[in-house]
């Protein structure tokens, strides 16, 4: 397999999610080679499990008046709070037949080479089951999964420098008050990669472009102009919309 990989490409989180759709499906007709792209987003966002109720995941008032953009995934598992510049999210749009089937190794094979790329750093990552990356001082990101007939779609949001107390803002988590108390306790819940390791953001993920291609057939890439366009009339007519992401 000769993979792409994709560095760059700023946009909104509803066209991010397009774009994992596009591609997943793409690749699922064999019309694409398997790739990894790496996110860059325009502005904070809430990116929700795919079977979450979305008024229990984030705070409704706060977000529309900060025009925090949330928008329901493909695939399950938690809502995330992502900032741009502050987070590193990844898509892995892999062939089924190259992917395990045991789910905890799937998780664990997919995000290797972005633990060892983290611990040649200094950050003494480790992969926690089911689906999380961890320090010993908490969770570093976690990461989600769609399978179809002949592909997987796998990707992973880890926290570089996340405002934890905006999280708090954001997101329903058990409703607590954002106090130094309520602060403290979600910082030992996440753990940043800055906090354990003074390396720029890019060469975080420079690093792990680096670790994922050293055994493998790879080149350089752009999103094509059909793939954007196709993209971006999932992104108005679905990701973007009220009655996608707020249909529970």
């Amino acid at each position: 397999m000769k993979w792409r990989i994709i560095n760059e490409g700023e946009y909104s989180e509803a066209m991010h999610h397009a774009i994992d759709e596009v591609l997943t499906e793409k690749l699922e007709k064999g019309e694409i080679n398997p790739t990894l792209r790496f996110w860059y987003r325009k502005m904070p966002s809430v990116p929700m499990g795919r079977f979450q109720a979305f008024e229990d995941e984030v705070e409704v008032e706060y977000t529309e008046e900060k025009g925090i953009e949330v928008v329901r995934r493909l695939t399950g598992g938690g809502a995330m709070f992502a900032e741009p510049g502050n987070v590193i999210t990844y898509s892995i749009y892999i062939p089924k037949d190259k992917v395990p089937e045991d789910f905890e190794e799937s998780y664990e094979e997919m995000d290797r080479f972005a633990v060892e790329a983290l611990r040649e750093i200094g950050v003494e990552a480790e992969y926690a089951p089911l689906n999380d990356i961890v320090h010993e001082t908490g969770k570093l990101g976690g990461a989600a999964q769609l399978r179809k007939e002949d592909a997987v779609l796998h990707h992973t949001t880890m926290s570089y420098d996340l405002d934890t107390a905006e999280m708090l803002r954001v997101l329903r988590i058990g409703k607590e008050k954002v106090s130094d108390k309520a602060v403290k306790s979600a910082e030992k819940r996440v753990s940043r990669i800055k906090d354990h390791a003074d390396v720029d953001r890019n060469e975080v993920i420079e690093k792990m472009i680096e670790k994922f291609v050293e055994d493998k057939k790879h080149k350089n890439g752009s999103l094509t102009e059909e793939e954007l366009v196709e993209a971006k009339s999932i992104a108005e007519e679905k990701f973007g919309s009220d009655e996608w992401t707020r249909k529970l």
